[in-house]
């Protein structure tokens, strides 16, 4: 982690011009209305100029052609440039999961684990496989036979279920469950009867899955998480769900079991998508969307249940004309039936 950059050594990072004279030292980064003398921010673009001239941040990441006499950067992309800046005041992860195997770390025998760190109360089962580079947090799981990819960083509390299997550089955070068994049961004269859920998890290289995300084995074959997929906090994806690659799943988004999306779907937050649905490529669900039917892809829906955007909007603006419409649709029934409407009394 670095403490400290010169507004020099950060245009050098970030491919930018410096502009004016001055080489204030930053020691972080916050946004222009919390920044202080310390903090670089940034300003997208020029809509937020006027904000950015009673910034009290020590330095900015600015667009081309956008010169606010004060310390900064010129720099094509400012936000994407913020962001490397960003990378360079992140912890240590030596210092986040220090390297080795902790004492109270129980490894199989028949486990093959060349982790980075294995944290504090960890548990790798037998035939589990831990790639190199790989770092596990406090009191994370990895059952049996389940394989974690080269160079993954699992915080603390998250399970790995047997069989289950990991790519390259997948991020977890705290509390996730991959692998537990779907929901999948018989209704018969003796109530709810199990059906085994013998199938795996499958998660593509450079996912990240955020807090408390469930993801379900699949009944049988696999439930698929696609390469470069993100999944927000408290989402939750059923058995035998495939997503494709490079989606985002915002917060508490839900998938019933057999879905498949496509690539690059996005969805807000709350989404609920019916069983056994295709979302078509690059797809968009807007918050709170009740899917029911396919999505075609490159398609926006909105609304319970979701239509298309334009089409939600308008049905929505009508719901909020209807109470004046049913009142004057009483006062005219009012002097159909020969009595005096409510405006007359």
């Amino acid at each position: 982690m670095v403490t400290s950059l010169r507004l020099s050594e950060v245009a050098a990072l970030v491919g930018g011009r410096l502009l004016g004279e001055e080489d204030p030292v930053l020691t972080g980064a916050a946004s222009l209305a919390e920044a202080g003398p310390g903090d670089l921010s940034f300003v997208a673009d020029a809509r937020r100029a006027p904000e950015a001239r009673v910034s009290a941040a020590g330095a900015l990441l600015v667009p081309p052609g956008l010169d606010l006499a004060r310390p900064a950067i010129e720099v094509e992309r400012p936000y994407e440039a913020f962001a490397r800046f960003l990378a360079r005041l992140a912890t240590d992860p030596d210092r986040l999961y220090p390297p080795g195997v902790h004492p109270t770390a129980v490894i199989d025998p028949g486990a093959a684990v060349d982790a980075a760190a294995v944290g504090p109360y960890c548990v790798v089962g037998p035939g589990a496989v831990v790639g190199a580079g790989a770092r596990l947090g406090a009191h994370v799981v990895i059952g049996c036979d389940a394989m974690v990819g080269r160079d993954c960083v699992l915080h603390a509390h998250v399970v790995v279920r047997e069989g289950c299997r990991l790519g390259d550089r997948v991020i977890v955070h705290a509390g996730t469950v991959i692998g537990a068994d779907g929901f999948g049961y018989l209704a018969g004269p003796r109530g709810q009867a199990k059906i085994p859920q013998v199938g795996i998890v499958e998660v593509g290289d450079d996912v990240e899955l955020g807090a408390l995300v469930t993801i379900d084995r699949a009944t049988t074959g696999r439930t698929v998480i696609g390469a470069g997929s993100k999944l927000d906090n408290q989402v939750h994806v059923a058995h035998n769900v495939r997503i494709g690659r490079g989606c985002a799943l915002s917060a508490q988004t839900g998938i019933a079991g057999s879905c498949v999306l496509g690539d690059g779907v996005i969805t807000g937050g709350q989404v609920g998508i019916a069983d056994h649905l295709v979302i078509g490529d690059g797809a968009r669900i807007g918050a709170q969307a009740g899917v029911i039917k396919d999505v075609a892809a490159g398609a926006t829906v909105f609304g319970y249940p979701a239509l298309d955007f334009q089409e939600s909007f308008r049905i929505t603006a009508a719901l909020r004309r209807l109470p004046a419409a049913l009142g004057r649709l009483r006062a005219l029934e009012g002097r159909a039936d020969g009595g005096p409407s409510k405006r007359e009394k």
